[in-house]
Formats: C-alpha cells, sequence, structure tokens
C-alpha cells in the first residue's frame, strides 16, 4: 500500500505543479499586460534557481528515507 502511494504522489505531484505554474503564470501575464506587475516578479532565473535548490533538497530528502545506509532507510528491507 505504501509503494502505491508512494507511486501515486510520483505522478500526480508533477501534474498538480504544472497546472499550478499555468493559473500563476496566466495571472503574471494578465497583471503584465494591465501594468500592475511588481518588479520582484520579473526575476525569473532568480525564481528558477530557487525551484531548483527545492527540488535538490527534496531528492536528498527522498534518498535518505528510502536507501539502506546500514541501519535501514524507511523502505529499505
Amino acid at each position: 500500500m505504501r509503494i502505491v502511494l508512494l507511486v501515486l504522489v510520483l505522478v500526480t505531484a508533477p501534474t498538480a505543479a504544472f497546472f499550478l505554474w499555468a493559473w500563476a503564470a496566466r495571472i503574471k501575464e494578465e497583471r503584465k499586460l494591465a501594468g500592475t506587475l511588481p518588479a520582484w516578479q520579473d526575476m525569473p532565473l532568480t525564481w528558477l534557481a530557487i525551484a531548483g535548490l527545492a527540488c535538490a533538497i527534496a531528492g536528498f530528502l527522498v534518498m535518505f528515507f528510502t536507501q539502506n545506509q546500514g541501519y535501514g532507510g524507511l523502505f529499505a528491507p
């Protein structure tokens, strides 16, 4: 059951993230066209770096809890 839930989360999380991104991009475009876009939102590379760092941290946490470190991980035998 735990493995099934893990697979479901790993499949649905990117889909949900895409729809959240599409929603935020639409709002940003509307604000840009209206001229009400704050200056801090016009930094795509900064947000890309922040997202990459968050994904790297999440990956390390997943590896920590699922790999065998000698005393056993969360899913390791």
